[in-house]
């Protein structure tokens, strides 16, 4: 379910108008759209404005079986698929406007209107439509149109406000947004294994998900567009929280940064969600680790080390191409060299079984910051792979000037009044913070001739858009958060 707000002259509609004019592309977009709402006989400012309420919203009563989904982009094969949906829209009305509403739908009907259990249903060109009880419901069917009233009159746990599910879930979000929308994620799931038997195997995800629903909210603010949702009944995964703190190895004037914890953990989650209850997905990789032991010549707790503490994946700025890095904090910096020292010299003999043909470049030695010995394989011109331990930071990246930037970053993200600015509300421990400097990215993608003359209006409405922040925290209410950052 998703409603927003249709109190055109409210402070949230202001402030998204605000907002809106920024981008070059939004007059044209804002004529479009009003001669839209002005085709055929109906004139939006004189005979449709006057009736609204404060929301409106749209409802998925079913969704289309996974497998019925369409495997292309073509936007006829969507179209389709989203007709085997059931749908159900409702505007809420301003007070004592039924009668001028009825009389609107009823104009554009040019049959007498139906009955379904006493409300009058008229029939448009896109399907039907009936005033009940102050807001008009639109269905694309009879059909879909009943469920809507029926429920309406039987009230309580038959709509979905009246829904413990929905409720206490929607409860946890601020309550003034310009819209707002509700997944029960569970039913979502259940509904798809029910249609479909093949998912039958994926037992674990149905079981372990049962109770999932997130709700989320969207709210216009002075400075750009926040996002904030909750999770409730969601898996929890296991020593995933952390604080962080590889913001301080981060360059602030990097492209994109995400933060996260204990990679394999995660890994061996979802492994364990998509495979089943009867597999287990860690005595798989253990089994498979086993296998591949002699030719790798590291173990799975060796592997593990590396990838159970704090991570952060970072995009640094450079030209003509950005670099790419991963850092991870490990346990034991000692441990760490021995592991990637041996996956460099066993790596290229075991990719050689599998594929003849393939040559590989030298590694050779490189050094880094603090004395550090890294070692680099130089792929192509423009980079390749290099990694190094220093302390307790493993870092492995494209080129041995991306890990210099991360093991001494000039000013550290950390510190960039933007980044702390941004992130004031996050909370102290989350499962996952991201940052995209878009306006860095975009000026990137200029210097390197990423954007032609064909892409001048695609750039233009870029422009405005300075930063995104997310987050996400975990608990029994898992919480997530993002805000794009707009600029003049």
């Amino acid at each position: 379910y998703a409603e927003v707000s249709t109190d055109l002259d409210g402070a949230q509609w202001t402030q998204v108008d605000t907002l809106a004019k920024l981008f070059p592309a939004y007059p044209e977009l804002r004529k479009e759209l009003e001669d839209d709402l002005n085709m055929g006989d109906v004139n939006f400012e004189t005979q449709v404005k006057p009736l609204l309420g404060g929301r409106a919203g749209i409802a998925a009563l079913s969704l289309t079986n996974a497998r019925n989904l369409p495997t292309t982009t073509n936007p006829a094969d969507a179209l389709a698929a989203a007709d085997d949906q059931q749908m159900v829209a409702i505007v809420d009305l301003a007070d004592g406007k039924d009668a001028d509403a009825e009389k609107l739908i009823d104009a554009q009907d040019p049959d007498a209107p139906t009955q379904i259990a006493g409300v009058a249903v008229h029939k448009n060109d896109d399907g039907v439509a009936a005033v009940v009880d102050g807001v008009i419901v639109f269905a694309p069917s009879p059909e879909e149109l009943k469920l809507a009233v029926d429920a309406h009159a039987a009230g309580g746990a038959a709509t979905l406000a009246g829904s413990d599910r929905f409720a206490s879930t929607i409860a946890k979000l601020p309550d003034d947004s310009f819209a707002q929308a509700y997944i029960d994620y569970g039913a979502v799931i259940q509904q798809q294994v029910a249609s479909d038997p093949t998912l039958a195997q994926a037992g674990a995800l149905t079981a372990q998900y049962k109770d999932a629903r997130i709700a989320a909210t969207v709210t216009a603010e002075g400075e750009g567009i926040r996002v904030k949702g909750v999770g409730l009944g969601i898996p929890q995964v296991p020593d995933t929280e952390f604080t962080p703190k590889l913001t301080d190895k981060v360059p602030s004037d990097a492209i994109a940064y995400v933060g996260f914890r204990n990679l394999q953990g995660q890994i061996t989650n979802t492994l364990t969600q998509l495979g089943g209850t009867s597999t287990d997905p860690t005595a798989q990789l253990q089994a498979l680790a086993t296998q591949f032991q002699p030719q790798l010549g590291v173990s799975v707790d060796d592997l593990r080390a590396l990838t159970a503490k704090e991570h952060s994946l970072v995009v640094t700025s450079g030209t003509p191409l950005p670099g790419v890095a991963l850092a991870l904090e490990v346990e034991d910096g000692a441990r760490s060299t021995k592991t990637l020292d041996t996956l460099r010299q066993r790596v290229p003999t075991l990719i050689k079984q599998f594929s003849p043909g393939t040559t590989l470049p030298e590694w050779r030695a490189t050094p880094l910051e603090g004395g550090v010995q890294g070692w680099d394989l130089p792929v192509s011109p423009t980079g390749g792979v290099t990694y190094g331990v220093e302390g307790n930071l493993a870092i492995i990246g494209s080129s041995p000037g991306t890990i210099r930037q991360i093991q001494r970053p000039a000013s550290p993200l950390s510190a960039s009044t933007e980044f702390t600015s941004a992130t004031a509300g996050m909370p102290e421990k989350v499962d996952s913070v991201m940052w995209i400097n878009v306006q860095k990215a975009v000026a990137l993608g200029e210097a390197s001739g990423a954007f032609d003359a064909a892409d001048a209006d695609d750039l233009a409405n870029l422009r405005p858009i300075k930063s995104i922040v997310a987050w996400s925290a975990p608990g029994e209410t898992s919480t997530f958060e993002m805000f794009v950052k707009l600029t003049k």
